[in-house]
């Protein structure tokens, strides 16, 4: 479902990655109201479409557009989708799994899919958007990392990884992109957010059920995890601070999380 609006948002248009749900699907909602227009993708189309369907239904502009991070042309066709709706503003990398299993049970496909969707996912995305964002000489690039990017925890080798790299590859992306605004001028941003354990369904794409239920088991035994909520308004704060100012590393955790 889309709203082909003739007057284009003054914020522009945001593209947000994994939005069927959870911190995604907060994002798009806090950043609709916030002004901008959003592009939703991910691999359940029923649950875009109701969710942009809700945004219009607010007084937003939003597009629904299935797609997978791990395909190149999913996401260059969701790069075409948001630019029809404006300038592309914003990148909401926030598309990831977490198949966290003991070694011995291990499987080398998951593994694969693992850093094909959290980490190449988002070079896809990035390097989709880029030309654009050169173009403009504006743009947002806010990236989806975890605290398990910066302390590992045990049976989830892989994904801390690709959680690791995902802040290396934000660190080197922002200084280049500051080379070329000294250079060039314009505003072209960075930030990686890193939350601790937020209330979503992600853990339930745990294949390997002991595991899922002992992560599971953990999570509702902390007092007050983080909402979706919480970390889309982080992330409308990153957009809408002054162009010169670039807020590049957020760690959030729960208040009483002590991991």
């Amino acid at each position: 479902m889309s709203n082909d609006c003739d007057n284009k948002s003054e914020q522009g248009v945001a593209l947000i990655t994994g939005a069927s749900a959870g911190i995604g699907s907060a994002t798009a909602h806090r950043l609709a109201r916030a002004g901008y227009s959003v592009v939703l993708t991910g691999r359940r189309a029923d649950r875009l479409e109701s969710i942009a369907e809700d945004i219009q239904n607010a007084g937003g502009t939003a597009r629904a557009l299935a797609g997978d991070v791990t395909s190149d042309e999913d996401m260059i066709r969701a790069v075409g989708a948001a630019g029809e709706l404006g300038e592309i503003t914003a990148l909401v990398a926030n598309a990831g799994i977490i198949p966290i299993e003991p070694l011995e049970d291990s499987d080398l496909a998951r593994w694969h899919r693992t850093v094909d969707t959290n980490l190449s996912g988002i070079l896809r995305c990035v390097h989709a958007v880029l030309p654009t964002m050169f173009q403009q000489k504006r743009g947002d690039i806010v990236l989806l990392s975890s605290v398990a990017g910066r302390q590992t925890f045990p049976e989830a080798s892989v994904y801390c990884a690709t959680k690791a790299a995902i802040n290396h590859f934000a660190d080197c992306l922002r200084g280049d992109l500051a080379k070329r605004c000294a250079k060039d001028g314009g505003h072209l941003r960075v930030c990686v957010v890193q939350p601790g354990i937020v209330q979503t369904e992600l853990f339930e794409s745990i294949d390997h059920e002991p595991t899922r239920e002992a992560t599971k088991a953990y999570i509702n035994a902390l007092d007050e995890p983080l909402l979706p909520e919480d970390i889309a308004e982080i992330i409308a704060w990153v957009l809408q601070s002054p162009r010169h100012v670039s807020i590049n590393d957020i760690v959030v955790r729960p208040t009483a999380m002590t991991r």
